[in-house]
């Protein structure tokens, strides 16, 4: 029963956070093309961002595994599930504010590396080199951090304290 909460939870973030992606390279992109036009590198340059944000979130699935184990020592009935609730929610908050930071760090190291560029107006200009190179820079970012995440969020689970005998 457990692993299919988790597996739910992990889709719905999954879901929420694609749709915020979505949301902002099309607030961003808005301004740059007109109505009619739907270049190639949008559809791509989304799929970069989902990939990046989803091998991110996969880093969730053990954390929340941890303290759907270690809860029940100190939790039973609705306390237990607002309790896992509430933290699945903390660590969710903690991965969105990552990847945006990671999406922003990317952005700014593209424009540095590329002689001064918008990532986001080359997108718009259906410039596939711009995109790839974005893309490098974004993976290489992701797979750096995916390392530091879980004990990140490991530190916020509240293991249960032994006392000490003197």
């Amino acid at each position: 029963m457990t692993n299919i909460i988790i597996l739910i939870s992990i889709l719905v973030s999954g879901a929420l956070t694609i749709f915020l992606l979505n949301w902002i390279v099309n607030y961003k992109i808005r301004k740059k093309i007109s109505e009619n036009e739907n270049p190639l590198t949008i559809n791509l340059f989304k799929a970069i961002l989902f990939t990046a944000s989803g091998i991110l979130l996969s880093e969730l699935i053990t954390t929340f595994e941890t303290l759907t184990k270690v809860l029940p020592s100190s939790f039973t009935g609705n306390e237990l599930i607002l309790n896992e609730i509430s933290y699945y929610c903390i660590f969710l908050g903690i991965l969105v504010v990552i990847i945006f930071t990671l999406l922003w760090i990317s952005t700014l190291l593209f424009r540095l590396l590329s002689k001064g560029e918008n990532v986001y107006l080359e997108v718009a200009n259906n410039n596939l080199k711009s995109v790839l190179f974005f893309a490098g820079i974004i993976f290489a970012l992701t797979i750096t951090i995916k390392t530091g995440i879980t004990p990140l969020l490991d530190q916020l689970i509240p293991y249960p304290t032994m006392p000490l005998y003197r």
